[in-house]
């Protein structure tokens, strides 16, 4: 582990656990480096805002970045909850997700940084709410493709609204164990048709979703870091009952080594130092906290591909990767269901892979993509 990495931990976690830094610390650091860094995490905000608190004066830009964070989140609570009026009024359910409940568990406004606004919903409804958006002035981007809508607006606007929690790409059995997910939920209080799940059925949930980004492209520090606030403001829940549904979905390991890892990360008043901290952390941790500093906020082209390929390989026994290659130019029938008009005309497949070929030779950042996936996959031995 590098010293700024290990800065920007320390001062994560005195973020989170309300703990000023040590002074001797705050002497050593390279302001540079650390900022670089924690913007790759998402952690820009929260960092530099724990050091203002401690009485350290930040580059003009940082500063900026602080204020952007906090407006964003207030714009994205007004235009949401506009959103849920009119949901409420029209009789849809809704369950607001991920970080849309994670960021009221840190201790200030803007401190967990939010991209966009995840929200499950009837779904039946979806032609009222895409008419609803689009008198919003959100641009309808992507609609009836893949498990989620996307509307944007500008300056910062970012609506993905699903339709279901997984589709069947995801990993095996997890569109089936939320295909009724409703079943699982209680009604807020003073809503109507607002929904959240219990504590122990999120935690499950996020689990579930850092593990997709986890074993596809990476993900980065601030995951780990959502856990570990949300364990801290919730140490009463059913722990067997989680391991039991962790069970069920194939990542009851996964949630065991994150919980165990976070709990050691952050603890702001056991951090004492890189040696310490790596002391103090298995093998295994260790290769884990590696991954989720190497990830970045949103993980690796590079990352994702070469854990597309052992999955591959896993699943069929080839070690080919031309084999590999081919598979990804023509899928399996899963992969056609974002694409439902030919899924339904099978027999037009061939103008679906024509299409796919096709959209990426005239996209240019589909073009790029595509030639450092060809290269990452040559490099794997």
């Amino acid at each position: 582990m590098k010293k700024t990495q290990y800065d920007m931990i320390y001062l994560a976690a005195c973020g989170v656990d309300g703990v000023s830094p040590e002074k001797e610390f705050l002497n050593g650091l390279d302001m540079e480096k650390l900022y670089r860094l924690s913007y790759s995490h998402f952690m820009d905000a929260l960092v530099g805002t724990t050091l203002k608190q401690a009485g350290v004066a930040l580059p003009k830009g940082w500063n900026e970045h602080i204020s952007k964070a906090v407006r964003k989140v207030v714009l994205f609570d007004t235009e949401r909850a506009k959103l849920f009026s009119f949901m409420e009024q029209k009789g849809i359910w809704y369950l607001p997700l991920k970080g849309i409940v994670l960021k009221d568990y840190y201790p200030a406004v803007g401190m967990r940084q939010m991209s966009d606004n995840d929200i499950l919903f009837d779904y039946s409804y979806c032609d009222e709410v895409q008419d609803y958006m689009e008198s919003q002035g959100y641009e309808a981007v992507s609609v009836g493709i893949g498990n989620h809508d996307v509307y944007k607006k500008e300056p910062v606007y970012n609506f993905e609204l699903h339709s279901t929690l997984y589709s069947e790409l995801h990993q095996n059995g997890w569109a089936e164990y939320y295909g009724n997910v409703k079943d699982r939920l209680a009604l807020n209080s003073g809503s109507s048709y607002g929904y959240h799940f219990a504590d122990e059925d999120f935690y499950v949930y996020i689990t579930s979703h850092a593990y997709k980004h986890y074993a596809g492209s990476g993900t980065g520090l601030r995951t780990l870091l959502d856990f570990y606030v949300y364990l801290k403001a919730k140490p009463e829940m059913d722990f067997a009952y989680i391991e039991k549904e962790c069970e069920v979905l194939g990542i009851h390991k996964f949630e065991q080594q994150n919980r165990s890892l976070c709990k050691k990360v952050f603890d702001a008043a056991v951090l004492n130092g890189i040696e310490d901290l790596e002391q103090r952390l298995s093998t295994e941790e260790k290769d884990m906290l590696i991954y989720y500093l190497s990830s970045g906020v949103y993980g690796t082209v590079e990352r994702g591909v070469e854990n597309r390929v052992k999955k591959f390989q896993k699943k069929s026994g080839s070690r080919s990767k031309v084999w590999y290659l081919l598979n990804r130019l023509f899928p399996g029938m899963d992969t056609y269901k974002h694409y439902p008009f030919f899924y339904k005309h099978k027999w037009l497949l061939p103008v679906c892979w024509l299409y796919r070929v096709f959209r990426v030779l005239l996209n240019k950042g589909r073009r790029n993509q595509m030639v450092r996936e060809i290269k990452v996959v040559k490099r794997i031995k």
